[in-house]
């Protein structure tokens, strides 16, 4: 098989798309362990809310509306409680929320009601029938309440909770392998020497992560040398569903990553025409996925974003996060062959380039409002142009 190199941003997606069919296991999860987590199957709901009419209002029932005045029970309705054999010949209080008996579907509100030496005196003007919730009026039986793909977060949780769902399907969280690759690394909180950087990909990935459900291990850093990044990845190759590494994807001849995962791997794709980005690898082992990225931190964040998030996220099958359109108030020439993302500040509905040149600023993309993508096909961005944005 001729392995995909130097692939578009197009072709790399749909690569990520289709194995992304292969990736998902489904589990049964109780209600409360569910945030986050995506449905593997619609669910629907078994019962009907209100289950019966009731009172959207404190008021009184009648059963004759006919009638001019009519005597008070003294029996006050509550929610919570079924009523029957009810006489007909008295009216009743009912508060919001209690069911109305069958043979009481007349209503009357507290406001509206007038009383006179305990009788209630029948306007029938007054009579408010609309203020009855009637059964299945929020929700009907059967109503799909959650699409299949679709995440389940805390408003969901509090809709299936009041149809009574306690368990439901869903896919089973990804376990992820974190690492990072480079002599030069050293964890946070050590101090630095002049030829040392703190290591700040490994931290962007687990938190990237976090916002899906998934179980996300910090595997620590990998020195670059061949004998320990092939020990690397023969001891972990079976404990996680994908193991990402930054670091050791580009062209230089010290990148063992890149040279490891194309010989003991079957490449899905190698590099990308993106900018920032394009050094990174997507490969495959048996059931067993790898995601090799740059070293520059943006770049790191530019595949996080674009296309490991839609590998690992079950809920899209395309890139529809990208909705929105601005005019550019930068012009700039580009090469017609990448996919480039520019760092922008968006102001006045107008989006500035914000420190965009070089690939290796993080401090520019904290800055920054959002990103603006140009893609393939384009050679010239005109000032006033409308372009796509997405917001961080």
């Amino acid at each position: 098989m001729k392995i995909p190199k130097l692939i578009s941003f197009e072709l790399a997606q749909k690569i990520i798309i289709q194995e992304k069919k292969k990736l998902f296991k489904e589990t049964r999860v109780k209600l409360e362990k569910s945030h986050n987590a995506v449905a593997s199957r619609a669910i629907i709901s078994p019962i009907n809310l209100p289950l019966q009419n009731c009172a959207g209002l404190d008021g009184y029932i009648i059963s004759n509306k006919n009638l001019k005045k009519i005597s008070i029970s003294k029996r006050l309705l509550n929610a919570g409680h079924s009523y029957k054999k009810l006489n007909p010949k008295l009216a009743y209080k009912i508060n919001t929320g209690a069911i109305i008996p069958q043979n009481f579907q007349n209503f009357i509100s507290l406001e509206n009601a007038k009383i006179e030496d305990n009788n209630l005196i029948i306007q029938y003007s007054k009579i408010s029938n609309k203020d009855i919730k009637k059964k299945g009026e929020d929700l009907k039986k059967n109503k799909i309440l959650v699409k299949k793909n679709e995440k389940i977060d805390f408003i969901k949780i509090a809709l299936l909770s009041s149809v009574g769902i306690t368990n439901l399907w869903t896919y089973k969280p990804l376990n992820i392998g974190v690492i990072s690759s480079g002599n030069e690394l050293i964890k946070s909180g050590k101090k630095i020497k002049d030829h040392q950087v703190y290591d700040s990909n490994k931290n962007q990935i687990i938190y990237f992560l976090k916002k899906f459900n998934i179980n996300a291990k910090d595997l620590g850093v990998l020195k670059d040398n061949k004998l320990k990044i092939k020990s690397f990845y023969k001891n972990n190759q079976n404990k996680f569903d994908i193991i990402i590494s930054s670091g050791g994807s580009s062209f230089s001849s010290k990148d063992f990553i890149s040279s490891f995962l194309e010989d003991h791997t079957n490449l899905l794709f190698k590099y990308v025409r993106i900018q920032p980005g394009r050094p990174v690898i997507f490969s495959k082992l048996k059931s067993n996925f790898y995601f090799s990225l740059p070293g520059n931190p943006l770049a790191v964040f530019i595949n996080l974003f674009f296309l490991i998030s839609l590998f690992i996220d079950p809920s899209r099958n395309n890139n529809s996060s990208i909705t929105k359109y601005y005019r550019s108030a930068f012009s700039e020439n580009k090469k017609s062959n990448i996919t480039k993302f520019y760092r922008v500040k968006l102001s006045k509905n107008l989006l500035h380039t914000h420190n965009s040149k070089g690939s290796a600023k993080l401090i520019s993309l904290a800055e920054a409002d959002g990103l603006a993508i140009v893609p393939e096909g384009i050679n010239r961005i005109k000032k006033g142009e409308k372009i796509n944005f997405i917001e961080f």
